[in-house]
């Protein structure tokens, strides 16, 4: 039986680790980097540039500016994914959801129609008010989580109906996400224990998609922007 002792100790180290981040202020994730303008991906009119990966993106739509998801039925995608490929960038993402709801962000992510998680990445949504859904979900399935790799270091979101912001940050390995204001995440991708690697190769991955997941509670985004780290 092989031993889960480095998984054990990377988890310990890393929440050390990010105790100590979340002190600092969520906006100032990264000093003196060069960026390029904001690009707004999604443009409070329709649809255009986003496409459903493995289904259709008919439970998609835009009412009064913002893009909604009615929640997912059969033959729907699971994921749909804007149609560039970002390499090193600062994603915001703006988003109100309904009590209970479990979705994510995608990033660096290939588009494929299963465990696009685990080929790609995605940090974590979820309605952390909701005690069955909390008490469900593992630690690192918590809002702001590197889906099943890394917990956030605080709890952050606020109560369905409300609007939240997330902020995620990557350049070459390096991984730093906000929610609402503070630091939750401050992760060397490439520095996971073997395990999750095998199990996460998206981890290792330069370059990919932004995406947005549907699953059955509505969720909507009034911001999807990005700027490029030069």
């Amino acid at each position: 039986m092989t031993s889960d002792l480095p998984r054990r100790q990377f988890i310990k180290s890393l929440s050390i680790h990010l105790v100590a981040a979340s002190l600092l202020p969520a906006l100032k994730l990264v000093a003196k980097e060069s960026y390029g303008p904001w690009i707004s991906l999604f443009n409070s009119e329709d649809l255009t540039g986003w496409e459903g990966v493995n289904g259709t993106s008919h439970n998609w739509e835009v009412k009064d500016g913002t893009l909604v998801n009615t929640g997912r039925k059969s033959g729907n995608a699971s994921w749909i994914a804007h149609e560039r490929e970002f390499s090193d960038f600062e994603l915001e993402v703006e988003f109100k959801f309904e009590p209970g709801c479990n979705s994510g962000v995608f990033f660096r992510t290939p588009l494929v129609k299963k465990s696009p998680a685990y080929l790609g990445n995605e940090i974590q949504i979820a309605d952390m008010h909701d005690a069955q859904l909390k008490e469900k979900l593992s630690h690192d399935r918590h809002m702001g989580a590197l889906y099943t790799v890394s917990p956030p270091s605080k709890e952050a979101a606020k109560k369905p109906g409300k609007w939240q912001r997330m902020t995620v940050f990557c350049k070459a390995e390096h991984c730093q996400v906000s929610v609402n204001g503070i630091s939750v995440q401050d992760v060397q991708l490439s520095q996971c224990p073997k395990d999750i690697l095998i199990e996460h190769p998206g981890l290792l991955r330069s370059t990919g998609h932004i995406g947005l997941q549907s699953k059955e509670t509505p969720i909507e985004f009034r911001t999807v922007r990005i700027r490029e780290i030069r």
